[in-house]
């Protein structure tokens, strides 16, 4: 068996633990609720023929990198930390199987849970789409691959925070403030700075949406008395590079934490 093979029956094991501990249900279920509650507050509050399918999509898909994120903190946030924690590690490490493998076999598993969990929102965003205005467009299915790329990223950093830690809750927990506190204060500096966040993630992960937005102002500067507010939004391929710096430059550095880090 060479060590692509191994590489996948990591990846059935870590799989299959998704669906036997429920958590691939338990993301359908929180996705089906979120997509309901919008659905009800756009059926109730919007005037939807007002608005052009691009349009309707955008609103549609505001929650979306919250969710990504969760879900990448659902199936990634503990899956190098658990096994350290839970004690797996000493029967998994000493096996004749490259840690390599092992890293690559549990992260296509992550992805794969978490691109399920988020595929049932973008279904019910197909779906709500094609029955109000008939078709799909470009923008949209442009906006899906951003979404994918995003979410492979946001795995990659989870896979990072979870490398750092041998305690699985402390992962969860820490990678959970860090998303969504660190990163918003960090976006929340470049309001008064002026100083474009380029470097975070989650500043990168608007351009999910901003493909929807033909002629979008890339920054906006807002005078109120003597205060400057400033607004930046990230030009698509912007938001691609840095998705993609994220990518890699997580996956190498988590990969080596992996493959050095000790039993004990």
């Amino acid at each position: 068996m060479n060590e692509f093979q191994k590489m996948l029956v990591i990846f059935r094991y870590q799989f299959r633990n998704y669906i036997r501990g429920k958590r691939i249900l338990i993301m359908f279920l929180i996705t089906f609720l979120m997509a309901l509650i919008l659905g009800l507050v756009m059926i109730f509050s919007v005037d939807t023929s007002a608005l052009s399918s691009l349009e309707f999509a955008k609103m549609w898909l505001a929650p979306i990198s919250f969710l990504t994120v969760l879900a990448a903190i659902f199936f990634a946030g503990d899956a190098i930390s658990g096994e350290f924690h839970t004690g797996t590690a000493y029967y998994l490490l000493p096996n004749p199987v490259r840690r390599e493998s092992i890293f690559f076999g549990k992260y296509l598993a992550s992805f794969l849970a978490a691109l399920i969990g988020i595929g049932l929102y973008w279904c019910v965003s197909f779906g709500a789409i094609l029955y109000l205005y008939g078709t799909i467009k470009i923008e949209i299915l442009e906006s899906l691959g951003l979404n994918v790329l995003y979410l492979a990223s946001i795995i990659a950093l989870t896979y990072f925070f979870s490398s750092l830690f041998k305690n699985s809750t402390v992962s969860i927990v820490m990678t959970f403030i860090i998303y969504l506190f660190v990163f918003s204060i960090v976006d929340s500096i470049a309001v008064f700075s002026g100083f474009e966040p380029w470097y975070s993630i989650t500043y990168a992960s608007q351009v999910i949406t901003l493909v929807l937005t033909p002629n979008y102002q890339h920054i906006v500067k807002i005078s109120r008395g003597k205060m400057v507010f400033y607004s930046f939004q990230p030009y698509i391929w912007e938001g691609v590079v840095i998705m993609v710096a994220y990518l890699i430059i997580s996956t190498v550095i988590s990969l080596l934490l992996f493959v050095r880090k000790e039993v004990t």
